[in-house]
């Protein structure tokens, strides 16, 4: 069991959609709700005493947080500059407190509570918790605030997943049985094919 710290969770939701047609997916309903409001309402019920960001490019993605009242909406400015931003603003707003930065992307309407539980409970000062479904690394990851200064300085094309490569050592990963909790949903193709699944939370 690892070690207890106050948790971030930084929601990031800056994309292009670009495999939807020019939509902005995490509008696009799936099962009666925005796809970005599952993540959303998952973060809230969590233990996440670092606070929860949620970081858009849009204005009308951000009015999906509109009713609640623990998210923190953050305006991404400069979406061109990829997930890097996003990490960055996330992080910087969270600022010190925190001890470990979750990262959600609000594709994931199959994730859930016990999961992402399961995460944070192994965060530990100087890992990185991953999780994986045979082998095959999903979101959301952890971080400790020990690799704060390099999620800040990630250059043009990078994300987190480059601080990974540099530090196999820090990495402990949560094994997921069931591959659709790590699903995402990238295109129009697999929004319809997942619509009519079961979400159990």
């Amino acid at each position: 069991m690892g070690k207890s710290g106050p948790v971030a969770a930084i929601l990031m939701a800056s994309g292009f959609s670009k495999r939807f047609g020019g939509r902005n997916k995490l509008l696009v309903p799936f099962r009666g709700k925005p796809l970005a409001r599952y993540t959303l309402e998952l973060a809230i019920t969590l233990d996440l005493d670092g606070g929860i960001f949620f970081v858009t490019a849009s204005d009308e993605v951000a009015l999906l947080a509109a009713d609640l009242p623990k998210v923190r909406v953050l305006k991404n400015a400069a979406p061109e500059k990829d997930l890097r931003e996003s990490v960055r603003l996330g992080v910087e707003a969270a600022g010190r407190r925190a001890e470990y930065y979750l990262f959600f992307h609000c594709d994931q309407p199959f994730m859930n509570a016990n999961t992402v539980q399961r995460i944070m409970a192994e965060r530990e000062h100087g890992r990185i918790v991953e999780p994986r479904c045979m082998d095959k690394p999903g979101n959301p990851c952890l971080f400790s605030s020990v690799f704060r200064e390099e999620l800040l300085s990630l250059k043009e094309g990078e994300t987190p997943r480059l601080i990974k490569a540099r530090h196999p050592e820090a990495l402990k990963f949560v094994n997921v049985s069931d591959p659709l909790i790590l699903k995402d949903i990238d295109d129009e193709e697999t929004l319809e094919r997942l619509s009519n699944i079961t979400i159990l939370r």
